[in-house]
């Protein structure tokens, strides 16, 4: 267990007035955002369903090399690999807004897509904490008190 997570986490003035089991069921409770790469799949699926891919398909004309056909062609090909994209790479991003540049896609269905990064676990999975149960924060408690 992280000990020390939860003893900083308990030394937050919103924990001060919360009795030793509402404090637990507060810190059970918490949850945090968390940025993870997004399945190829599932991103392929919504751009699909909001008529992205339509857009790639019409701009990716043959023998083209110039943007948007080029950059229609590039999006496309990397949908289709079977591997992760991740939307906080600088050479993705880039690959976004050149794609938002050229119309194929727009700023709020970027925003959409970079939303499936996204995923929301509980504060204690993270920490590695656990469920925290009272005894827990009376141990933490008892520390902050002792200045730990």
């Amino acid at each position: 267990m992280n000990e020390q997570a939860l003893i900083d986490e308990l030394k937050q003035p919103q924990y001060a007035t919360m009795s030793d089991q509402e404090a637990a069921d507060a810190v059970n409770a918490k949850t945090v955002t968390i940025r993870q790469p997004v399945d190829s799949g599932l991103l392929m699926d919504a751009c699909m369903a909001a008529g992205i891919w339509a857009k790639l398909e019409a701009a990716n004309q043959p023998g083209s090399s110039d943007p948007p056909a080029s950059l229609a062609r590039t999006m496309m090909e990397r949908l289709k690999q079977p591997r992760p994209l991740d939307f906080d790479n600088p050479a993705v991003q880039q690959n976004v807004a050149d794609c938002i540049q050229h119309g194929l896609i727009t700023q709020e269905q970027q925003q959409q897509l970079s939303g499936l990064a996204n995923k929301t676990p509980r504060w204690v999975d993270v920490q590695g904490i656990g469920e925290v149960g009272i005894g827990y924060v009376i141990n933490a408690r008892r520390a902050i008190a002792g200045g730990a």
